[in-house]
């Protein structure tokens, strides 16, 4: 009796499986997500409140630049003094007895020392001009009985920024005075413009450029900043700062976060869908991903987003019936787009969404920094084949 039993459970399991499949492709097809997918698009102010279980799947929400990042906080002026550092440069002019003068510009070495007549070596890398004067004139006066000293910047290197993606001369630039964003894309050289059938046409990518600074995107619309001059988005450059402007030629979407293949994907058509980006990303990781994923769009200043919860794809559940027979939601996605799984360890929506927006800006950074290098190493791109 034990055996039959052993031989007609499965047998009942898979029939009841069956039925159920059967009757969800029985069901009506939707014509229409129209229900599932309102036209408008929902504002979201109270976003650092809420939790992933808050929000609705399936609907669009407007998010503003204080859910991406705290921008108060990242674009104040700093109030700590400049600090020199290795590479600056120091115009060091004594005067001693008999009107004698003598000038000399100095750099600070790789070891953070500057080496003086009389003095020798002394320490300059991490102090203040200020700091780095008194000491000099400290030790002078064991050695001259009357001396002027006098120390001013001649060229600080030490702190660098970098401008990257479709700019005539991507690279890193020393830091000079106060540089606001404007200054740094002009001494970039400016965006490319490409021709296509003898007329020039912009293949930069405002809507996606990116300031990254200490791994977090800043949320600065450049769109807004360049087409329509606003002054308010024009902020301070720091040191470290990465600008990046992507090409809008490079059409892709951007899989990221807790797949098995993160990936950027190439935009085929227009009917390419979320289905079909997380396939390519070799589906979600059920050991780091909570199930969700997030469909972030346009602008990296104040994106649209939307929640979907994808155990609708797990088979176990038979659910995945009902994508694929079209009676469920299968979002058709843009170029551009950021298809983001949700890791397990975030529970509030605004940390999710701080974390794909870095993850994004850290991505294009570091895909034109290597397109840079390929063309300066490999620019016929021949790979493991190229001729030596």
């Amino acid at each position: 009796m034990k055996i039959k039993l052993f031989i007609l459970l499965p047998l009942l399991l898979i029939a009841i499986i069956s039925a159920g499949c059967s009757a969800l492709r029985n069901k009506p097809r939707l014509t229409s997500n129209s229900e599932l997918l309102p036209a408008d698009v929902l504002e979201l102010p109270n976003v650092s409140e809420m939790t992933i279980k808050d929000m609705e799947p399936g609907v669009w929400v407007q998010l503003n630049p204080d859910a991406i990042a705290d921008k108060k906080t990242l674009t104040e002026a700093k109030g700590e003094t400049y600090l020199l550092g290795v590479g600056d440069e120091l115009e060091i002019t004594l005067y001693g007895e008999g009107d004698a003068e003598t000038r000399r510009i100095l750099p600070i070495d790789p070891s953070g020392n500057i080496t003086y007549m009389l003095l020798g070596t002394i320490p300059a890398a991490g102090r203040t001009i200020d700091d780095l004067t008194a000491d000099m004139r400290q030790r002078l006066s064991a050695k001259l009985n009357y001396s002027i000293l006098s120390v001013i910047p001649a060229r600080f290197s030490s702190q660098t920024f970098t401008v990257l993606g479709q700019m005539y001369k991507p690279q890193v630039y020393p830091l000079q005075g106060r540089t606001y964003i404007l200054d740094a894309i002009a001494r970039g050289g400016g965006p490319k413009v490409g021709v296509i059938r003898d007329v020039s046409a912009d293949i930069h990518d405002y809507a996606h450029a990116t300031l990254v600074r200490g791994g977090e995107v800043i949320p600065v619309d450049f769109e807004r900043l360049v087409y329509k001059a606003d002054a308010s988005q024009n902020i301070e450059i720091r040191s470290g700062d990465i600008i990046t402007i992507p090409s809008a030629l490079d059409r892709k979407i951007y899989a990221l976060g807790a797949f098995n293949n993160p990936q950027g994907i190439q935009f085929a058509s227009s009917q390419t869908t979320l289905m079909n980006a997380i396939v390519q990303a070799g589906g979600i990781n059920r050991e780091i991903g909570d199930g969700h994923v997030l469909i972030i769009r346009g602008k990296m200043a104040s994106p649209k987003v939307m929640l979907m919860d994808m155990s609708q794809f797990d088979s176990k559940k038979a659910r995945v019936f009902k994508i694929l027979g079209g009676r469920a939601l299968d979002v058709t996605l843009q170029a551009g787009d950021i298809v983001y799984a949700v890791p397990k360890k975030f529970s509030f929506f605004r940390d999710v969404i701080k974390q794909a927006v870095n993850m994004f800006g850290t991505t294009i950074t570091r895909d034109a920094a290597t397109d840079i290098w390929q063309q300066k190493v490999d620019p016929f791109n021949f790979g493991n084949n190229r001729p030596q």
